[in-house]
């Protein structure tokens, strides 16, 4: 009955690894428009530590009716808690965009000049915007390359500032019709 359920934990292991793999989809599309938060590093933490409160208590609960999971290693010496937490942190931040950037009618939106323009000088260029914000300090946005090639410092830009389903807000260019 014990080599049972080594195999069992093996196949929940192996799920668990493809889960962190796939989860790393949620880290890219969480990442997409992180640099417009107002303050991404909470937002961030929020949702990862939400992410790894779920997959301590879900690690509990499969602890609570299999015992051997606590103790449980995987030909690498991997235990099952890091593919579940890294899995679900990872795919909490990415849904946590997802969902507070669904659409929300509590938006401000206002005119802001551009101070300066930045792109990064690795071999991925991110293309970067600087205005002054309402509490006068510079702040960095992102909206790409093509927002860069058709502005310049010293044009006006409509941006809203939209607080998502959340709570977090972020900046987002007002598309007038």
């Amino acid at each position: 009955m014990k080599q049972n359920n080594h195999k069992q934990l093996d196949i929940i292991s192996q799920v668990l690894t493809y889960f962190a793999i796939g989860s790393l989809f949620f880290l890219a599309i969480g990442l997409k428009d992180i640099d417009n938060y107002f303050n991404w590093l909470l937002f961030s933490i929020t949702m990862i530590a939400s992410g790894m409160l779920i997959a301590a208590t879900l690690y509990t609960v499969l602890g609570m009716y299999n015992p051997d999971v606590k103790t449980y290693k995987n030909k690498k010496g991997v235990g099952l808690f890091f593919p579940l937490a890294f899995g679900f942190s990872l795919t909490f931040f990415g849904l946590g965009g997802i969902v507070n950037e669904a659409p929300n009618q509590n938006r401000e939106c206002k005119e802001y000049i551009i101070q300066e323009l930045g792109e990064s000088g690795s071999s991925r260029k991110a293309y970067y915007v600087f205005i002054t914000n309402d509490e006068n300090k510079l702040e960095r946005l992102s909206f790409g390359k093509a927002f860069n090639k058709n502005h310049k410092a010293g044009d006006k830009i409509n941006l809203c500032i939209i607080t998502g389903s959340l709570g977090f807000k972020y900046y987002k260019i007002n598309i007038l019709t």
